[in-house]
């Protein structure tokens, strides 16, 4: 394994304990981190039913997602050991990347429906 491949199998950990830690924010102090946000939306500005409801469903799909993404990580990290091949590799890389399309496009489904 490379230097860029721990490089990046460390960014999709890191980037999924960023999703568990904005899933806690949306929980504890029902903040949405601008970072997950479309540039025209202004939370602040949307009224407090729509938040409260847009937190509900994207709370579960952040814990969601960012145990995936730290699982995947894993996963990749330690492929040479679980004797990951080139073809079961491509298969995870597929599904990684259809996961985060799925929730890319369930996260603007939703901020769509409740922040515009």
């Amino acid at each position: 394994m490379g230097n860029m491949d721990v490089f990046m199998n460390a960014l999709i950990i890191i980037a999924g304990c960023y999703l568990i830690y904005s899933a806690f924010l949306m929980k504890t102090k029902g903040e949405v981190p601008s970072g997950f946000m479309s540039r025209d939306i202004d939370f602040s500005r949307t009224p407090e039913h729509k938040r409260k409801a847009y937190i509900k469903i994207m709370m579960p799909a952040n814990i969601i997602m960012g145990i995936v993404m730290i699982l995947t990580g894993g996963i990749f990290t330690l492929g040479d050991r679980l004797g990951l091949t080139g073809m079961a590799t491509n298969i995870m890389i597929a599904a990684a990347l259809l996961l985060c399309v799925g929730y890319g496009s369930i996260l603007m489904h939703f901020q769509n429906k409740y922040l515009r």
